[in-house]
């Protein structure tokens, strides 16, 4: 009952929220909405099956529209989100040759629908407060399916499953949804006042059980590598403040004797249980046998340059994944990999855009840094780390899954453009400002 009173709480809040302090809220909800998904939750049928999240999308449109000739915000001016503009438009490129029409369709919804959010957001995010409040709505609503998957628990199979979100109902989806918000727990925890350092070690402590639960070994590589490369910079920035390493140090020991207490023996068992077997002895896919759906999948890309649309490799896997091995019941298999679940679909072309996308990204992200470390803004430089590094941890988790078509990917690139936007952008066009009124009075 706490479930759905919390779900309808939502609303009024977010209403209230954007009305009297920031639209960034009504972004908030569509977080809130994406990851609490009534529809997969055991209390389903007491809350009405309605299509929330298309309703905020209507609001933020409507308000986009009538904001329109106030709003500062060049996406052309982002390099993050041509790109990402672009990969939706191939999708969209590849409807008449796709092999499944119908599935791609769905699919070519899905991205352009995500794309036209990322836009909206990025068009009405005007200062740093905006950007802060849905980053802290993304970490937020990502413990509420830590908290749910806590409270849920391990199912008979030994990890959780099922209750996921919409483009996410597999448990390795999950976590790979959820572990940049580890990632970005770790910047609050360190930026944010000590009253409020605890909630966000309550909220990385939900989610760290729930990645232990699911126990999904490419997101726990994930959050290893980000933390990591996280725990690194602030160490060796050129931007410190004062006794920054030795707090460093001491999140670190904090984080490593967190992790007994967090994970159990049947983490570890799972963990270091990689499939030794040959792969004529499996009697179904698993971790060992990827290797050989992303040798297919390169094979494939020789004949279909241009990919074969939205589950492409699935339908044609059998002609290329060797006869040897052994893939269970059927030889239709998907690919488990980002990018070769792109280079199958959409082919080279759109493997070229994803990999644009991505460089552009923290390119991005230095040169913000950079110029937050020129105007010594150390919280901005920091910034930038902690989503670099938010960013490294979940494209490390869909290296072994299917995801190009996940919301979190589009918000992660949504934040990265924002940060770039009102960090380099905004000030370089404030100073050009300042420098031709100067150079006016000047005439005069």
């Amino acid at each position: 009952m706490l479930n759905v009173i919390f779900f309808f709480s939502l609303f009024p809040v977010a209403g209230i929220l954007s009305a009297k302090r920031s639209l960034a809220f009504l972004f908030v909800l569509y977080q809130f909405i994406y990851f609490v998904n009534p529809q997969t939750k055991w209390w389903r049928n007491l809350v009405p099956d309605l299509s929330y999240s298309f309703y905020i999308v209507l609001i933020l449109l409507i308000i986009t529209i009538l904001k329109w000739p106030r709003l500062e915000n060049k996406i052309w001016k982002s390099p993050p989100l041509i790109y990402l503009t672009g990969i939706g438009l191939l999708y969209l490129a590849a409807s008449p040759y796709a092999v499944f029409p119908l599935i791609h369709n769905i699919a070519v919804d899905a991205i352009i629908t995500a794309v036209i959010i990322v836009l909206l957001v990025y068009k009405l995010c005007d200062t740093p407060d905006f950007l802060s409040i849905i980053m802290k709505g993304y970490v937020f609503s990502a413990t509420y399916m830590g908290y749910y998957i806590t409270q849920f628990g391990r199912t008979s199979g030994g990890r959780y499953s099922g209750g996921g979100m919409v483009d996410a109902p597999d448990e390795n989806a999950i976590a790979a949804a959820i572990a940049p918000a580890l990632i970005l727990c770790g910047y609050y925890i360190w930026r944010e006042a000590k009253s409020f350092k605890i909630i966000y070690l309550l909220c990385a402590g939900l989610l760290a059980n729930g990645l232990v639960q699911i126990g999904s070994r490419g997101s726990f590589l994930g959050v290893a590598v980000g933390a990591m490369l996280f725990f690194v910079f602030l160490y060796f920035s050129k931007a410190q403040v004062k006794s920054q390493k030795a707090k460093v140090a001491g999140m670190v020991l904090v984080a490593l004797s967190a992790i007994p207490f967090v994970t159990d023996s049947l983490f570890w068992e799972r963990f270091f249980s990689i499939n030794e077997q040959k792969i004529e002895q499996t009697e179904k896919e698993s971790g060992a046998t990827r290797i050989y759906f992303w040798k297919a999948a390169v094979a494939m890309s020789f004949d279909y340059p241009f990919g074969t649309g939205a589950s492409g490799f699935i339908y044609h896997s059998p002609n290329y994944i060797d006869e040897n091995v052994n893939t269970g019941k059927s030889r239709n298999r998907a690919v488990h990999s980002t990018w070769f679940e792109v280079l199958s679909e959409i082919g080279y072309p759109g493997f070229l855009c994803v990999l644009a996308l991505i460089v552009k990204s923290f390119s991005c992200l230095k040169v913000a840094a950079r110029e937050c470390h020129k105007r010594n803004d150390v919280d901005g430089v920091q910034l930038m780390v902690a989503l670099g590094c938010a960013f490294v941890s979940f494209l490390v988790a869909i290296t072994f899954l299917n995801r190009i078509r996940a919301e979190i990917l589009y918000w992660l690139v949504l934040f990265i453009a924002c940060a770039y936007n009102l960090y380099v952008i905004k000030p370089s066009l404030k100073e050009n400002l300042n420098r031709e009124g100067k150079q006016k009075g000047a005439l005069k």
